[in-house]
């Protein structure tokens, strides 16, 4: 069941802030921007803040799910103009944290022994609070320094709340603006979803930080603090306590005695290790996550936590990404507009023509460019602009993988500004393009395929004739669908209508609050009722 208070809420918080005005151009929008009129909250206008401002405050008085929810959206530059993913790129997730005493007997409750067999102490005062979680310090009986991670105690009903208007939200959207279709709100919801709900599971982060664990278990790079999963649960992560120098602490770095280049290098060996050899990398990447080991200033070691979000590619997404960089080490501009074109990204048809000129105007200063001169986070977010204007929209690992990119890029060159990220990182990328590429690989794949091939060669005829019958009847089920869909987004379009309307009436009616408002709430309940009917 839809939570109807809080639709009315949100809808307070469009009004208020005028978002109906960001929607694209549609018939609509006028008539919807003036029934937003009869919400009172709009009356106050917005001031001389922009279109990302307001957009950014409105999720900031929506709270803490709303802003996780803009801080995504931030990373869709594909998607969204760039003074929108500006602005929600300010959105900061600050909550209090919730009392310490309940922290403990949450902590205790999960547990399946006796807690004081387990801890020899517990700090109900928090290290660090955030809407999902919260860190408490700890000792085990066994002397070991630990945190524990508390799961919100009210957070998994709110987040349910939140994705159900958000995704009522979406639906319509989709259903009634035909160019959403290209900004796909209901996927992006859907990621957002994926991405929210796992942060809730702390049981899947304890097994993505055991996996990166094991991944550089003996290496001098990373170092990630071990779980102790008999103490831990989906609810409660029971961590080994760290004490490293923030990443962005630059000058307690220097003071340590690490050497800020191969630092740097260091942690852009890292990103390409966990994309290119292990195919899990950490993609939450920020300051506030990673430190630094002051242990072994000779050889300087990463240290991570909050694994929650991380990133996998498919076998096809890393396909397309090997065939991408090829093109480009290559110079092969059409092979590279092939690639992007064949993995089925873009949502509108692409000139073809014109889109290889972008992609070579785009390309080629980086190819002429120094490599110690060479910046990925603007070439990314002209990608992402390049993206959005031509309808193609990225897989969102795709969008995690530039996200935590930028990131590294970001702070290896506060730690050493001269950051060679592309020389560091070839040689990496090409061990892992002549693994998968080259005549060893290729060889052994035909032989892995040979079978199945042969296999199938006698149904081929069967195949190639149902699907020549199948392209036959093609443009008649085309034009059926597209009659059917029209006929479908005419009538939502006057069911939103009557929703808007209905929810205006019901708004004006709590604003006036007197015994003559019936007829308005008798006019929201009826307006509503028939715009909700299927």
């Amino acid at each position: 069941m839809l939570p109807i208070t809080r639709i009315l809420v949100v809808l307070h918080v469009v009004c208020r802030y005028r978002l109906i005005a960001l929607l694209p151009s549609h018939p609509l929008r006028n008539l919807l921007l003036i029934l937003s009129f009869l919400m009172p909250s709009s009356w106050l206008g917005t001031g001389k803040l922009s279109e990302g401002e307001r957009l950014q405050k409105a999720l900031e008085r929506l709270g803490p799910i709303f802003i996780k929810f803009g801080q995504l959206l931030a990373t869709r530059q594909d998607m969204l103009p760039p003074e929108w993913t500006a602005a929600l790129a300010q959105l900061q997730d600050q909550v209090a944290p919730f009392d310490g005493e309940q922290a403990k007997a949450l902590v205790k409750a999960s547990l399946k022994q006796p807690f004081d067999e387990v801890f020899a102490d517990f700090d109900t005062s928090p290290l660090a609070a955030a809407s999902v979680a919260q860190v408490h310090p700890a000792t085990l009986k066994n002397g070991q320094q630990v945190v524990a991670k508390v799961l919100r105690p009210t957070i998994r009903p709110v987040v349910e709340r939140d994705l159900r208007v958000m995704a009522f939200g979406a639906r319509w959207l989709e259903r009634l603006w035909r160019d959403a279709r290209y900004f796909r709100p209901v996927q992006v919801v859907e990621d957002y979803r994926d991405i929210i709900l796992g942060e809730l599971d702390l049981s899947a982060e304890a097994r993505n930080s055991e996996a990166m664990r094991r991944h550089f278990l003996f290496s001098p790079l990373l170092y990630i603090p071990a779980i102790h999963l008999e103490y831990s649960s989906s609810s409660v992560i029971i961590m080994d306590r760290i004490h490293g120098i923030p990443v962005n602490d630059i000058e307690r770095i220097k003071a340590a005695g690490i050497d800020p280049k191969l630092l740097a290098e260091r942690g852009v060996e890292i990103f390409f290790s966990q994309v290119f050899r292990f195919n899990l990398f950490h993609a939450d990447m920020h300051p506030g996550n990673i430190f630094v080991n002051p242990e072994h200033p000779e050889s300087p070691q990463y240290m991570a936590v909050d694994a929650a979000i991380a990133g996998r590619l498919s076998k096809e997404d890393l396909n397309v990404l090997g065939r991408m960089v090829l093109a480009v080490m290559r110079e092969d501009y059409s092979g590279l507009v092939d690639a992007v074109i064949r993995a089925g990204w873009n949502r509108a048809p692409i000139d073809r023509p014109r889109f290889e000129r972008a992609v070579i105007d785009l390309v080629e200063p980086v190819r002429s460019a120094q490599l110690d001169q060479l910046e990925f986070a603007p070439l990314v977010m002209k990608l992402f602009d390049l993206a959005r204007r031509y309808h193609i929209e990225m897989p969102v690992q795709y969008i995690l993988l530039m996200k935590t990119l930028v990131h590294i890029e970001g702070l290896g060159r506060s730690i050493y500004p001269q950051l060679d990220i592309w020389n560091t990182g070839r040689p990496l990328l090409e061990a892992w393009m002549m693994a998968e590429y080259g005549p060893s690989a290729t060889l052994k794949k035909l032989q892995n395929r040979l079978p199945e091939w042969t296999a199938q060669l006698p149904d081929m005829p069967d195949l190639l004739r149902d699907g020549l019958e199948t392209l036959r009847d093609l443009p008649y089920q085309q034009d059926r669908l597209e009659a059917r869909l029209e006929q479908q987004l005419v009538r939502h379009r006057h069911k939103l209508l009557a929703g808007f309307a209905g929810f205006g009436c019901a708004g004006a009616a709590l604003w006036l609050a007197n015994p003559y408002s019936w007829p308005l709430s008798a006019a929201a309940l009826v307006l509503v009722s028939w715009g909700w009917r299927r």
